[in-house]
């Protein structure tokens, strides 16, 4: 067997990532804890001895879980996540101490679970859940930050029992593997809740469908406006519990949305104070939301011109999105430029219809398995819209057509969202060789 042909004697990232990709496709899902159980446990992985705060949600768990990430850090914990999707390369999935993971410790962790799983077939997320926990478990951190990549109750990273669960929102996306029943949705998302362990509901919105499942798993519900609130004025933003009062003075939001700050801030408040007999400083907490930021959430890439990215997909983000948009507008921008790449299991209807702010839309084909023509997304722009559009095939289309027309002026702002991909393959392009005309 060659070296291309054995994993054993592969010598880079790359090579493994073409591996895992070609015999465990990123876009074959099967749900179901048996066989990723199994192979946890050979690896004796599924009980740290790591604090650990499991993320589920429709939307919100990217920030959710950045947030408790810099609250550990300015309070002096170390800290390890895992998230999903990557945006532009694969490590970004496992970090350490807020920085993505090395090349050769997740080489290191890709050997171990290879070598350990035998037969077992595994998916994609559930091998690369199985390579993250095995580099937590070695580098033994204080915390462990677990998002849930599909539903909840039967993903991977599920067969980890966590000391204090966070449910973000609950709506309509994957609808083929979740159903559109939001009860349903509730009961996956419940799922990765522990009898007598909190689970934080960050939207009270969700209560009542959340209700049922947890009180069959008998979690203990921690609802956002009844056992902790936040209030917003003029100048500054507080956080209240019965354990915890912090007023933030002068302090940003930085375009994360509140009741994700505040649902990380009661989960990591939890382990901090009742787990780890340690008391949450104001300081350190200013310290952590001061400067807080997430790769595509609202991100902002540059200031001249206005350039901001955003992964929202499905109706509920698209509509946070546009309220952000609206924003920009009441501070100056007066026209908003939308670049839009989306997949053809979304719900584009809805999705453009919301995004009432934009101005000029540029729509993009993508170049994935899934990805949505931009012929296509064309016929899901409200007819209102369609007067002001063009459609790409490609990223350097776009870039071409943009220099034969005049660029963006500080009163523009151009928005690139519609998917990770797309967010993805215009961030590398931009950290790369920039665009021509930008």
């Amino acid at each position: 067997m060659s070296t291309s042909d054995n994993p054993l004697e592969f010598s880079n990232l790359n090579q493994w990532l073409a591996w895992l990709e070609q015999a465990h496709s990123i876009h074959n899902i099967e749900l179901g804890l048996e066989r990723v159980s199994q192979v946890a446990a050979a690896m004796e992985l599924t009980n740290p001895t790591s604090k650990v705060i499991t993320v589920a949600g429709t939307n919100g768990k990217g920030s959710t879980v950045a947030a408790i990430e810099s609250l550990a850090l300015s309070h002096k914990l170390s800290v390890a996540s895992y998230t999903s999707p990557h945006l532009v390369h694969f490590n970004e999935r496992i970090k350490l101490n807020g920085e993505n993971c090395s090349d050769e410790l997740i080489c290191a962790g890709f050997k171990a679970v290879y070598q350990a799983k035998q037969d077992i077939q595994l998916t994609y997320f559930e091998f690369t859940t199985l390579v993250a926990l095995w580099i937590f478990k070695q580098q033994g951190v204080d915390l462990i930050v677990l998002e849930v990549g599909l539903g909840g109750r039967l993903d991977a990273v599920n067969i980890i029992d966590c000391d204090v669960a966070v449910v973000t929102s609950i709506g309509l996306d994957h609808e083929d593997w979740l159903g559109s029943d939001l009860s349903q949705i509730a009961v996956e998302k419940a799922g990765i809740a522990r009898p007598e362990k909190p689970l934080v509901i960050a939207d009270k919105e969700t209560e009542a469908l959340l209700m049922p499942p947890c009180e069959v798993i008998g979690a203990i519900q921690w609802v956002a406006g009844r056992e902790y609130s936040t209030s917003v004025d003029t100048k500054y933003w507080s956080y209240n519990s019965p354990k915890l009062e912090l007023d933030f003075y002068e302090l940003p939001l930085n375009d994360l949305y509140l009741q994700n700050l505040a649902a990380a801030l009661t989960a990591f408040g939890y382990c901090l104070q009742e787990l780890l007999n340690k008391n949450v400083s104001y300081a350190a907490t200013y310290k952590a939301f001061e400067k807080l930021s997430v790769m595509g959430r609202f991100q902002k890439l540059s200031d001249s011109p206005l350039i901001i990215v955003d992964v929202a997909h499905n109706p509920d983000s698209a509509k946070l999105l546009n309220s952000k948009l609206a924003e920009l507008k009441e501070k100056g921008i007066k026209r908003i430029v939308a670049l839009c790449g989306m997949l053809k299991d979304k719900d584009t209807n809805s999705c453009l219809e919301l995004m009432t702010q934009v101005d000029q839309w540029n729509l993009l084909d993508l170049p994935a398995p899934r990805g949505k023509k931009a012929s296509e997304l064309l016929q899901s722009l409200p007819q209102v819209s369609q007067n002001n559009v063009k459609c790409y095939a490609s990223l350097e289309e776009f870039n071409e057509s943009g220099q034969q027309s005049p660029g963006l002026s500080d009163t523009d702002a151009l928005v690139v969202f519609g998917s990770f991909v797309t967010v993805g393959l215009f961030v590398e392009r931009w950290n790369k060789e920039g665009f021509a005309w930008i």
